[in-house]
């Protein structure tokens, strides 16, 4: 690792709530300010501010970075917003590190906000433009979906049952209980609850789920000459990773986070780590539902592919277990406010490679952890590899004061709302409360886009409108690509020809949707699938089965897609209706000749 040392001296946090009293700058500044005091530190001794939030579309602010900045102490000096989804809480502290550690500051406030509860009639809205806008958002997706398929593929690839998945959201709920600022902490929570609970898109349930969160995270960061000065017992960000992975989500392995383990092998490498499962002693991994703990678990490279859930299921993953994951209460537990979650975990694993995590405290005395967030369209990991740095004595328990105490707002279902826990910020409302308030402001945004397609969509498109699936190949890596591009993102080359497949293919993965976008129920279920086209190299796309009923939908089934009449075709990703099963499935030569290939 090259540039100097970097320790983070001081975290603090404010509660995380469903909805906050309080501005995204007031929920800034309560963590900064916590931040700062555990450190016994002012604001004249931070050299620049780095700060992360997720989508401008929970506050409907566009420039929210800026408009953050001044609760979190950025007034006057260097500032930079950085986002890249759920994966910003980390990212935000690789940023600091590269701060400090590049010379051009000796101390830096790392702050991640987050108010979703904004964002009307539900956050969930705000990714609706997270699919491509020609291929996929006119089949009327939800974030669901994308879980759901990726949890379907990933028991199925491994064989794994639902308890093994549930057991994780059991354990997390239980650690969040001992969490002074966790919103969703259950002792007694059992894997029968899990099961048990409301079927969202199946395979996912609402308690594999984590809660919509308001809240905000800060870490303060120094360089080493500085948090020897500042602290007898600093915590060395000893390796720092990121990735990135195509925006293609249905041509990946959804099985394995591949991104996550790129990221692991840099932060590892800079942290001279070879053997994690014997080096790592306590992780953070990022955990919006139950099963991603497992899936990234194994993308930081602490168990094999497959393999997480039988360590889990072992004890192994417990706060007492031999790598205890989680002992925060993760996303599942405490909260998941999506830019501040994954700079909590760097907070969490702070306290506990100082011993200063209280009733989380993990037994002995780790000396190394790693956190990681994963966001955007499954697709970015960030990783830090943190190192204790010797005892060291509590200066201050990191979490949010509210600088003004106030009595709740009268809810006006006649209901009376526990007061805010002693101390802690911020201030929880119901929506009931917050529509109660006069100066509570309705925006509704009506803007419309016109998308052109570009020259290679816009040929698929053509295709589509004649009942014909076409792709491009790409001489260079030897694959044929649908939906096809007019350059291959691997090779980073024009692509060279075009082809026709047949309009057949397999289930790669799929779910049972019985929710929208904002939690109301389906009259009926939706079939969201990945389909592999036949002939294609790596996948498909996302479309919907029919004329199946969704208890014989199985991975691997063969289907044909169902075009709509000619006259009713538009050139759009609807002109084919739906994906049927074909029974029985047809000849491979024949599907190799349709496509145009020849077989060995």
């Amino acid at each position: 690792m090259t540039g100097r040392r970097v320790a983070v001296v001081g975290a603090g946090m404010t509660r995380f709530v469903r909805r906050a009293q309080e501005t995204g700058k007031e929920l800034a500044f309560q963590a900064s300010r916590a931040a700062l005091d555990a450190a016994e530190m002012k604001l004249g001794q931070v050299d620049a501010v780095c700060l992360t939030s997720a989508p401008d579309a929970f506050d409907g602010v566009h420039r929210k970075g800026d408009y953050l900045a001044d609760g979190a102490g950025g007034w006057n000096k260097p500032f930079i917003r950085t986002y890249v989804g759920g994966g910003s809480g980390v990212f935000t502290a690789i940023q600091g590190w590269y701060t400090v550690a590049s010379g051009q500051a000796d101390v830096v406030l790392c702050v991640a906000e987050e108010k979703m509860s904004s964002c009307q009639p539900h956050p969930q809205g705000a990714f609706l433009t997270i699919f491509d806008n020609i291929l996929e958002r006119p089949l009327g997706p939800n974030l669901l979906w994308i879980f759901a398929l990726e949890m379907n593929r990933y028991m199925q690839r491994y064989g794994l049952e639902k308890r093994d998945i549930a057991a994780v959201a059991v354990k997390n709920k239980r650690n969040a209980a001992d969490h002074p600022a966790a919103l969703l902490g259950q002792a007694d929570i059992s894997v029968d609850d899990v099961l048990a609970s409301d079927v969202l898109a199946w395979p996912v349930q609402r308690l594999d789920v984590s809660p919509i969160s308001d809240g905000a995270v800060a870490i303060i960061m120094a360089s080493e000459e500085t948090a020897r000065r500042l602290t007898a017992a600093p915590v060395w960000i000893d390796g720092v990773g990121w990735n990135l992975d195509s925006t293609y989500w249905t041509n990946r392995d959804l099985s394995y986070p591949e991104y996550v383990e790129k990221a692991a092998r840099m932060a590892y490498g800079m942290a001279g780590i070879t053997e994690p499962r014997k080096q790592i002693h306590v992780a953070e991994p990022y955990d919006p539902f139950d099963y991603k703990e497992l899936h990234h678990l194994e993308g930081l490279l602490l168990f094999d592919k497959g393999k997480a859930p039988e360590a889990a299921a072992a004890g192994v993953t417990a706060r007492d277990g031999d790598l205890p994951c989680c002992p925060s209460g993760g996303l599942l537990g405490v909260g998941n406010p999506i830019a501040a979650a994954g700079l909590m975990k760097i907070a969490e694993l702070f306290w506990q490679l100082r011993g200063e995590a209280g009733a989380r405290q993990v037994p002995g005395t780790p000396e190394r952890g790693v956190a990681q967030a994963w966001g955007d369209l499954m697709q970015v990991g960030t990783v830090v590899v943190m190192g204790a740095g010797g005892a060291g004595g509590l200066r201050g328990s990191g979490l949010a004061a509210r600088p003004h105490p106030s009595p709740l707002r009268p809810d006006p279902s006649g209901q009376s709302a526990a007061p805010p826990t002693s101390m802690l910020g911020p201030t929880s409302l119901s929506d009931a409360q917050f529509r109660s308030v006069a100066g509570a402001v309705d925006t509704p945004l009506d803007v419309l886009y016109a998308w052109d397609p570009g020259d290679a969509i816009g040929a698929f498109l053509d295709g589509l409108r004649d009942g014909r699936i076409l792709a491009t190949t790409c001489a260079s890596c030897g694959r044929t690509l649908v939906p096809p591009r007019a350059f291959c993102e691997r090779c980073f080359r024009s692509t060279d020809a075009w082809m026709e497949l047949a309009a057949t293919g397999t289930v790669e993965t799929f779910s049972i949707c019985h929710v929208t976008w904002d939690m109301r129920p389906l009259d009926e279920p939706e079939l969201p699938a990945v389909i592999r086209i036949d002939g294609s190299s790596d996948g498909g796309f996302l479309h919907k089965l029919d004329e199946v009923a969704p208890d014989d939908v199985r991975i691997g089934m063969a289907v044909e897609a169902v075009w709509r009449p000619l006259d009713d075709r538009t050139g759009s990703i609807l002109d084919i209706a739906y994906f049927r099963p074909r029974d029985p499935a047809p000849d491979r030569e024949l599907v190799a000749a349709a496509a145009g290939e020849m077989t060995p």
